[in-house]
């Protein structure tokens, strides 16, 4: 177990079984005492009583009810006894980094004692979100390298608590054990070292515990420890696939945002998870927190932070209300813990419309993280990181039938000698893991590389860039448009521009067009919306532009996101960190808008032959930093010459170069 450093105070906490109505503080006595090879180091006796946490009542969103009474689902009792239990929960003194403890834990007058061994003291991270974030080590390409990097002796600062992320704390119904020993030797999710997790499985049988934990949790610990983070760190991952933002907030936390979800009213999701997933975990201190979600979203607004509405505004209340409430307790989680995000990969619109409005409601609606929103937090780009192999991709799989994958075999006849030794990469990477469908990049370990770069960058002291190129200002010239990234956030790093591949549309719906400059400028300022909606009492399904879209509101209607012209760009020869755009295709026009990376994004080059048969495809669109980060995505208006970002967005050095100075940053 890893329980969090100095300067906070880290928390022992527990039930002790049904609430009496009479019970207080003087009916209940709790010591815990702390041992060092085998001699005390002190004891704490100053116990807080019913000061824990726990899933009960109209506060948190799951209510004890029958199918009647919540149709269409039948929402089950928090425990068996239907009502709060008693709870308890000492603070220990802040304690130094590293260290081999035991706990003892003494109840009641008849002393029954618990000991919690192998206990050190570090960062502790908590991971959640729905399905990228819940994927295990064993669907990620790197899952090998990493078993034997551990084998070798590395990463041993990291501990986890193992097992699927799915594995609920609480039994669902009172037939089951509602307490189940959640992160205990023998119950579920106990926590390991990374050379324990690797114990239970072997190269021909692949069963370690490891194997089970989040991807992406895993990988962000992982490179903290490569970039010489050298204090323990312990992850824990409660992500579930399949699930809304929603379901992660209370109730007083969600009614902040209004067009969330498909309603204004109460959905029978609201915060379930955080019921299940969240509060058994708030009175445990953390150093931060890593969100990756948004798929489930994708058909809901996603709106502007700036007017309470939509996705926008639920990362900013998720991100202050956690913040809230894992800080309740004075010395413990720091109120402005760090907070990172995982924007979504392509492949996560699962249909969806307006992924580029989603990436830019990740941010609350910057286009940057931190902000002047959400300071203390940081952010991983995905946009360019969707499944380094297809999955499946090529003709390896189909029709040379070379690599056998699902319901495809191995065929001699259809996979001669010469395509079988071109093929050995592919099907090497296919045997190496499983695919979990498209919308789950097995690529997790860049996943977790930047998300590990950037809270190296920003909480652990790093003076590195911990973002990509992002916009900061632009104008039109003679020509030309020049584009401005913010040099302060750069942090020495120089751009880079990749190639420009041949333009290819994929097969199949909403599927994008490949390749080319992935930079668009408008001519008609009349087609520009952030996000457009359907105009109030329209009967023909006209759509209007809200003003926090950048629009004119709902009573004009408009064909918007119309008109785009993709164009080419050079690195600017008077600054490094600016590009030039040519503005001669529009024979004249001016620009009203441009954008990059906005939407669904394939930067890959499908005129390469060798293309998912040498090599797969990742991280390959154009703008980047040269510490290989990719530029932030943007849209914004240009305004007399000049961009003219979308409020809370600024297009302005002044304000962007104050951005970093909002983080906390601490020395580890």
């Amino acid at each position: 177990m890893v329980l969090q450093r100095s300067p906070a105070k880290s928390a022992i906490y527990g039930f002790l079984g049904p609430l009496e109505e009479e019970a207080n503080q003087d009916d209940i006595t709790v010591k815990v005492s702390l041992y060092k090879d085998e001699e005390i180091v002190y004891t704490e006796t100053n116990v807080m009583i019913n000061a824990t946490k726990q899933p009960f009542g109209p506060d948190f969103g799951v209510r004890p009810c029958s199918k009647k009474d919540c149709p269409p689902y039948d929402m089950m009792p928090f425990n068996p006894w239907n009502r709060p239990l008693a709870t308890w929960k000492v603070l220990l003194k802040p304690m130094d980094a590293g260290g081999n403890y035991t706990i003892v834990v003494t109840l009641g007058d008849n002393n029954k004692r618990i000991s919690i061994t192998n206990v050190t003291f570090g960062d502790v991270w908590y991971c959640s979100g729905q399905s990228n974030m819940w994927l295990p080590v064993e669907n990620s390409f790197s899952r090998n390298e990493s078993v034997e990097a551990i084998s070798n002796g590395r990463y041993n600062n990291l501990r986890i608590m193992a097992g699927g992320s799915g594995s609920t704390v609480y039994g669902k119904n009172p037939s089951q054990n509602w307490n189940p020993g959640y992160g205990r030797k023998g119950g579920s999710n106990p926590w390991m070292t990374a050379q324990q997790a690797i114990q239970d499985g072997s190269v021909d049988k692949p069963t370690y515990s490891l194997f089970k934990f989040g991807a992406s949790c895993w990988y962000f610990g992982q490179r903290l420890a490569e970039l010489g983070v050298d204090i323990p760190i312990g992850l824990t991952n409660t992500a579930i696939g399949g699930q809304r933002i929603e379901e992660y907030m209370n109730n007083a936390t969600i009614g902040k945002c209004k067009q969330r979800g498909s309603s204004d009213g109460a959905l029978y999701w609201d915060a379930q998870l955080f019921s299940s997933q969240v509060l058994p975990f708030v009175d445990m201190t953390v150093k931060g927190w890593v969100w990756y979600q948004g798929e489930n979203n994708m058909f809901a607004t996603k709106g502007n932070s700036i007017a309470d509405i939509g996705y926008g505004c639920e990362t900013r209340e998720l991100i202050r209300g956690w913040r809230q409430i894992w800080s309740e307790t004075p010395g413990t989680t720091d109120p402005s813990a760090p907070f990172g995000i995982v924007t979504l990969a392509s492949s996560g619109s699962e249909g969806g419309a307006n992924m580029g409005a989603m990436r830019h409601a990740q941010t609350a609606n910057f286009g940057i993280l931190p902000n002047q929103a959400l300071p203390n937090t940081f952010l991983a780009q995905a946009y360019d990181l969707d499944d380094e192999w297809g999955p499946a991709a090529g003709p390896c799989f189909v029709p040379w039938l070379c690599c056998n994958y699902k319901n495809y075999h191995y065929n001699a006849t259809t996979c001669t000698p010469a395509r079988a030794k071109l093929c050995e990469t592919a099907c090497l990477a296919q045997s190496g893991t499983s695919d979990r469908g498209a919308i789950h990049p097995r690529n997790k370990k860049h996943v977790g590389d930047r998300l590990g770069t950037a809270a190296y960058n920003t909480v652990y002291g790093g003076k590195s860039a911990y973002t990509g190129p992002t916009l900061e200002s632009c104008a039109v010239s003679d020509g030309e448009l020049v584009i401005e990234f913010n040099s302060d956030l750069m942090r020495g790093d120089s751009l880079s521009i990749g190639k420009f591949p041949p333009l290819y549309q994929l097969p199949g719906r909403h599927q994008p067009v490949a390749g080319g400059t992935k930079l668009y400028v408008q001519t008609d300022s009349s087609h520009f919306c952030m996000e457009s909606h359907p105009c109030p009492n329209s009967t023909n399904k006209e759509m209007c532009c809200p003003w926090w879209s950048g629009g004119a509101g709902d009573t004009v209607h408009g064909n918007f996101d119309d008109g785009w012209i993709m164009l080419n760009y050079t690195l600017s020869a008077s600054s490094d960190t600016s590009i030039v755009v040519d503005l001669a295709p529009l024979n004249g026009a001016a620009p009203t808008a441009v954008r990059y990376a906005w939407g669904v994004m394939d930067c890959c080059d499908y005129s390469d032959p060798y293309l998912f048969v040498k090599h797969g495809c990742i991280a390959s669109c154009p703008i980047m930093s040269s510490s290989n980060l990719p530029a932030n995505p943007f849209q914004t208006k240009i305004v007399d010459g000049h961009c003219q970002c979308v409020p809370p967005q600024i297009c302005s050095s002044t304000i962007r170069s104050d951005l970093h100075a909002e983080i906390d940053i601490e020395m580890y």
